[in-house]
Order: C-alpha cells, then sequence, then structure tokens
C-alpha cells in the first residue's frame, strides 16, 4: 500500500503537518487491536459488578466513535468479557436529546450514565454524580485533557461531573492541489483567509473560495463567529454574565464575519440557509476551496463513498484561522461531549467503570485508529498523549497532532444556565445580519434579548 505525501509525525511541527494528506483507503487500514486487560484500561479486576446491564442515554449512533464504542462495551464485547458489564447504548434523536436528559436528570431512574453537549449541561450538573474522588482513586491524570473540555465537564463549585470522551477542535481544511496550482499560502488568520479566498475565486471561475454557514441551525452559525470574537479579544458575556459582544471589538469581529458574504462575496449566497452538513458538503464535492469546521470530518474527506473524485487526496488541514494583529494563540471553541452518571443511578460503581472504559486514552487510541470500515472511521480522540500517538496519526494523516496544537488554547463557550435561550438569541440575529440586516443594530438588539435573559435567571438585577 502506497502512502501519499510527506509524514513528519514524529516531530509534531505544524509545519510538517499542515499540508498532510492522504489517498481514502491506502493508509493505517489497521483495524482493531487485540484485547487489552483491566490494567489495560484502569478497570478493577475480580468483576465486581458482573452481570449488571447499565442503559447509556445518548444519541447519535451514526457517529463512527459512537458506532464503535457501542459494539466494544455491549453484550459479548471486550467491556463485558473484563467486567462482566454492559451497556445498551439509546440512541435518541440529536433534536430532543436535550429535553430527555434533563426529564431524566430531575424525575427519572431510566438510565445510568449518559452524553451531553458542553453548552447544556449547566441545567442539569446539579443531578450528575460528582466524580472527584473516583478520579483520584483511580490516578486518572487530568492534566492529559485539554483544560477547555474539563471547564465544559466540571459544576460551578469545581466539581468533575463527566470525563471527556467525545471533543472536536476547529481546523481549516483547503484543497492543496488548487493551492500548489496558484502558488498560495496556507491562511493564518481570518483576514488572510479572505484574501486567499478573493485570490482563488477569480483565479478559479466557478469555486467558491470559502464555504460558510450562517443558518440558524442549532447554533451551527456561532462556531466560526466565536473565534472571531474572541480573536479580536471580544466575548459573549463579562465576568458578571452581562452580554458585551455588542462592544466595539464584537462589532468588529462580527462585521468582519458578515463581510466574508456581503462585502468580499467569497462565500456561496446560499450560506445564509447552511450548517454544518451543507457548508461541510461544498468542499466535499469540490465547490469550495477552504472550510473551518470540526476535525472529525476528516474521515469524510478521505472516504471515496463520500467525496469527490478530485477532491479525494487533495485535502490538507491546518488550525482554524486567528485574527490579524493578535499577539496571542488563536482562542477557537472547544467542543466536547462529557460523559457523566446520574445521581439516581442504581448503578452507579458499575456506570463508573463504563465511564472509564469508554474515555481511556487506549481504548480511544484503539478506536481512533482503526480504519479497517471507512464507514465508522473516526480521528476523534480527547486527550493530548492520544492526540500525539504515532499510530493514531499514521491512520489519519497526521490531523490528530494538528488539533492538540489548537486545543492548547481553545476554550468553551459560556457555562450558564440560559445557554440555550441565548444561543437562540444569538444564532438568529446572526443569520438576520447575513440576510442585510445592519450589524451594529441588530446587535445592540440581541444584547438588550440576552440582558433580559440573563435578568429573569437571577445573575443579576
Amino acid at each position: 500500500m502506497k502512502k501519499s505525501g510527506q509524514y513528519s509525525w514524529q516531530k509534531w511541527g505544524l509545519a510538517a503537518t499542515l499540508a498532510l494528506s492522504v489517498t481514502a483507503g491506502v493508509v493505517g487500514m489497521t483495524g482493531v487491536t487485540a484485547q487489552g486487560t483491566v490494567t489495560t484500561y484502569g478497570l478493577k479486576a475480580g468483576k465486581p459488578y458482573n452481570g449488571t446491564k447499565l442503559r447509556f442515554l445518548i444519541c447519535c449512533l451514526g457517529a463512527g466513535q459512537f458506532a464503535q464504542l457501542s459494539k466494544l462495551t455491549g453484550e459479548g464485547s471486550e467491556f463485558q468479557q473484563l467486567t462482566g458489564i454492559s451497556a445498551q447504548w439509546e440512541d435518541s434523536p440529536y433534536g430532543g436529546l436535550q429535553e430527555k436528559i434533563l426529564i431524566e436528570a430531575t424525575t427519572g431512574t431510566t438510565y445510568d450514565a449518559v452524553a451531553w453537549v458542553d453548552a447544556w449541561g449547566e441545567a442539569f450538573k446539579q443531578y450528575m454524580l460528582p466524580l472527584n474522588d473516583r478520579i483520584k482513586a483511580d490516578n486518572i491524570n487530568l492534566k492529559d485533557y485539554p483544560s477547555a473540555y474539563l471547564q465544559a465537564a466540571s459544576d460551578k463549585d469545581g466539581n468533575i461531573v463527566g470525563m471527556p470522551f467525545r471533543g472536536h477542535p476547529l481546523v481549516m481544511f483547503y484543497r492543496k492541489d488548487v493551492f500548489k496550482e496558484l502558488k498560495l499560502q496556507v491562511p493564518k488568520t481570518w483576514q488572510e483567509l479572505i484574501r486567499t479566498a478573493g485570490t482563488i475565486q477569480q483565479k478559479k471561475p466557478g469555486m467558491t473560495g470559502v464555504s460558510m454557514m450562517y443558518g440558524a441551525v442549532s447554533g451551527q452559525n456561532l462556531f466560526n463567529w466565536t473565534s472571531m470574537l474572541w480573536g479580536n479579544g471580544g466575548d459573549i458575556l463579562d465576568a458578571n454574565n452581562r452580554p458585551i459582544f455588542n462592544n466595539a471589538r464584537g462589532v468588529k469581529a462580527t462585521q468582519t464575519y458578515i463581510d466574508v458574504l456581503r462585502k468580499y462575496k467569497v462565500t456561496s449566497p446560499a450560506s445564509t440557509t447552511y450548517g454544518e452538513p451543507e457548508s461541510s458538503t461544498e468542499i466535499l464535492q469540490g465547490r469550495a476551496a477552504m472550510w473551518v469546521g470540526w476535525w472529525w470530518y476528516w474521515a469524510r474527506f478521505s472516504d471515496p463513498k463520500a467525496t469527490a473524485a478530485d477532491v479525494l487526496g487533495n485535502v490538507g488541514f491546518a488550525p482554524a484561522p486567528g485574527w490579524a494583529g493578535a499577539d496571542k494563540a488563536p482562542k477557537t471553541y472547544a467542543l466536547v461531549w462529557p460523559a457523566g452518571i446520574f445521581k439516581n443511578s442504581k448503578n452507579p460503581d458499575a456506570a463508573w467503570e463504563f465511564i472509564k472504559y469508554i474515555s481511556n486514552t487506549e481504548v480511544q487510541k484503539k478506536v481512533a485508529s482503526n480504519r479497517s470500515d471507512l464507514s465508522v472511521a473516526d480521528n476523534t480522540i480527547v486527550t493530548f498523549s492520544g492526540m500525539r500517538d504515532a499510530k493514531v496519526n499514521a491512520a489519519n494523516a497526521g490531523i490528530p497532532a494538528v488539533g492538540a496544537e489548537v486545543l492548547k488554547t481553545a476554550r468553551t463557550l459560556p457555562r450558564v444556565k440560559t445557554w440555550a435561550e441565548i444561543q437562540g438569541v444569538l444564532e438568529v440575529g446572526i443569520n438576520q445580519m447575513s440576510n442585510g440586516a445592519d450589524v451594529k443594530v441588530t446587535l445592540d438588539r440581541m444584547a438588550k434579548d440576552v440582558d433580559e435573559v440573563q435578568k429573569r435567571a437571577g445573575y443579576y438585577k
């Protein structure tokens, strides 16, 4: 099997990994490795919870990582052979998962463990079992996890209530062949990206410079906006949880975000309706030259069933852009799914064994390096040691190492119980601005709406 590209994973330098690409199905067809041991995964010996059947509340088993882990923990699985415990993974629809978690947390006894999207957590963390003592007893190295992931998994008192087990940094995907043909440098800032996108559109008629997402779809139009906002020194809320995204820094960042579409016209006019699936498809199908999104899309870009023939093997990646003039590394959104145990679980100790297993670096390395079935291939991994592992990088063209660099300075969304309401205000307002509403006027109105939300919630008077 022949490799495509030059690999320098031993050095972990960004310069060595920026232009890595791989022909799908050619590299890293390793398959799942042999079974580990209780010692390998930090599990209890002797099967003290033998026969326990756990129920895990989650969605989206179509995600490769979830699909693999569900098989590794169900009936007849490696996890059951080692512990005597099996886990049934619920496959709830994503759209109703947040409400279902809250109902279960407050009134239910059906599920033992749960995974949630970071920003949802403040609404139900008080109903989750604190894990600090268990983490200490099992000598789990928390320094191996990005700080943004741990912050999102902790409550207001500093109790960790979930172990990170699926997480994503933002990366920039780009057409390596187009950049080579036009002799372009990979952009490091949003301002460079806009100029580069303009050059591509001038010299490659019919190709969009960059694919963007402005549609009001589950908060997906906030991913790149927050990166620009934080990069320019702005923020969504201040230390007292008051909205400040409409100050001068926020206006400038937001105007730049909207200008990509309306002033510079270097993205598709249809992006006003795009969420993550639509915007990623633009580069997957060869209609766009760049896209900033979650790193797990690498598996799709290297899958011949999902990617256009002229795109396959020609996608490179780099850290998500920063902000021109910023004196620090880019601060981008690090999305994470923590997995925790409901306080009303009847099997908390067995559930902890399960949480340890699915978040264990060795288990995650096994999953992330498995490319024997491209339909469930997934480069997702949550620890720095896992992201820098040679085998994991060999199977994924080096993108895990790039993700590790991004996550050093990434951050999480505001940890407030009102986030669902705030997100609704923000995503609708951004969509309105993308359709022509005045930026400053709209931001001021949005800030007023968020201010009312925060007052009603008792954050201030």
